[in-house]
């Protein structure tokens, strides 16, 4: 490994990232949150409602996941669907 800071420049920040990730993992756990429901979630809240093969596509899984993904979010308060007027 280089010794230039800009070559460690990414080591640090891949370590950031990881340990973020970990934190709110940790912290979604407490709330009863899996990683995928609280990814879902961050993206709901920011973006607003969407449909969920956008959702699916933003996640990089399958729409059937996602559809699961949300019934377990809506059984336990953390999501709800309405019907797309269109």
């Amino acid at each position: 490994m280089s010794d230039k800071p800009i070559d460690r420049f990414g080591f640090l920040i891949h370590d950031a990232a990881r340990l973020l990730r970990r934190r709110f993992e940790v912290r979604g756990r407490e709330l009863g949150l899996s990683a995928a429901q609280w990814r879902a979630l961050v993206w709901l809240v920011r973006d607003g409602p969407m449909p969920q093969t956008k959702l699916a596509e933003i996640l990089e899984i399958e729409p059937i996941s996602v559809s699961r993904l949300i019934d377990r979010m809506e059984q336990g308060g953390w999501a709800f669907r309405k019907a797309d007027p269109n």
